[in-house]
């Protein structure tokens, strides 16, 4: 409760910079410190069968979801870096840990990241809509891992590619599984840096994963148990595909995105499922703000009210927005797996600041033949 309260009070927040600190002449070397803190609650209804047939109970409770620092900044005009552990769970897992090469057709990077699959995935959890990424990226995109990648992006295109280890959360390769991950994304539509936008994008990646591989998803809380697992599939490939479409004007946004996964078993008479799903979510900002988005890696960025809530020096409102969302995950080719796992939510945001928001989500998730549970979920949150 005592962060709660300082979270209310938090003022609009930047990355500090410590460059000072270097000794001697640092050039053009240049070190900040920044972070994130996100601190849930969540209350569940219903959903008494689902319950008995997961084996489980639905227990309200509080998390601290996210609690990160980074250390970031510039070794030359050309070479930058990026370290950032998360702390929440009480252990420290690498978040991002890599070098970023600028060339004059674009840059390299080197080291723990995100693999260039999805656009919901690729956004930072600073700056989506709503506390979790929808069942589809959970299932399917294969998020963080090591690796080297090539980005190229300007007004109208965005393409990143490259090779990937899969890696545990401390970016430790455990397996011999690796990936080749391609995103291209054409926007037909890019005016005043995002405020009007249209964008269309593809996703795919070849996987060979040491053995087998695993699909599953929560129904969009982090709190709540998981409600469909394949279980371990045997499979000597993947191929991830994904489809995604973003539009903005002024105050009102978008996106939609599906995505597949199929399984390919060389064993004869193997199984080998295909899995799918999609999601559809829409916002508006009630008094007028926009999403950010940034070209260079085609992702949604952050949100500047044009107003502060609770700043001495100004008595506006912050900025409140009001979003839905739809999903459904189709993982019943898997044996393990005999619903869809469909969820709804709808969601109000109130960004204080330009480093401060809460948020409010109230979904509805539901296996095909079972009764639906209801969450209430509220997050606290600030980044600096």
């Amino acid at each position: 409760m005592i962060t709660t309260l300082l979270l209310l009070q938090a003022p609009a927040l930047a990355p500090v910079d410590l460059t000072s600190l270097l000794p001697g002449d640092p050039g053009e070397k240049t070190i900040n410190i920044g972070g994130r803190f996100m601190e849930d609650y969540s209350f569940f209804s219903g959903g008494d069968m689902n319950a008995a047939a997961l084996g489980t109970t639905f227990d309200d409770g509080a998390e601290v979801r996210r609690a990160r620092i980074r250390v970031f900044g510039d070794l030359s005009r050309n070479i930058a870096y990026k370290l950032e552990y998360d702390w929440a769970g009480g252990s420290a897992n690498l978040a991002d840990g890599f070098l970023k090469f600028s060339t004059l057709d674009g840059s390299v990077m080197v080291g723990h990241q995100f693999e260039p699959f999805g656009l919901e995935e690729q956004t930072s959890s600073r700056f989506i809509t709503f506390l979790e990424r929808s069942s589809i990226s959970g299932a399917f995109a294969p998020s963080r891992n090591m690796g080297v990648s090539y980005w190229h992006g300007n007004d109208s295109h965005t393409f990143g590619g490259g090779l990937f280890r899969d890696t545990d959360k401390q970016g430790k390769t455990m397996d011999s599984g690796w990936g080749a991950t391609a995103r291209y994304v054409f926007r037909p539509v890019f005016e005043n840096d995002g405020e009007n936008l249209l964008h269309f994008g593809f996703s795919a990646s070849l996987r060979n994963p040491d053995g087998s591989a695993d699909f599953s998803a929560r129904p969009e809380n982090h709190l709540a148990p998981t409600f469909v697992d394949t279980g371990a599939l045997v499979a000597d490939e993947v191929l991830l595909l994904g489809f995604e479409g973003a539009w903005q004007q002024g105050p009102l946004h978008g996106m939609v995105e599906w995505q597949q996964a199929d399984v390919t078993n060389d064993m004869v008479g193997g199984l080998e499922p295909t899995l799918s799903g999609f999601t559809l979510q829409f916002g508006y900002f009630l008094t007028g703000e926009h999403r950010g988005y940034k070209p260079g890696h085609a992702v949604w960025s952050r949100v500047k009210p044009t107003t502060y809530a609770l700043d001495g020096n100004d008595n506006g409102c912050g900025a409140w927005e009001v979003a839905g969302r739809y999903s459904t995950l189709d993982l019943t080719d898997a044996p393990a797996v005999s619903d869809k796992l469909n969820s709804a939510t709808v969601g109000l945001n109130w960004y204080m600041n330009n480093n401060t928001r809460v948020m409010l989500d109230v979904t509805q998730a539901e296996l095909d033949t079972l009764d639906t549970l209801t969450i209430i979920a509220l997050r606290f949150a600030f980044d600096f």
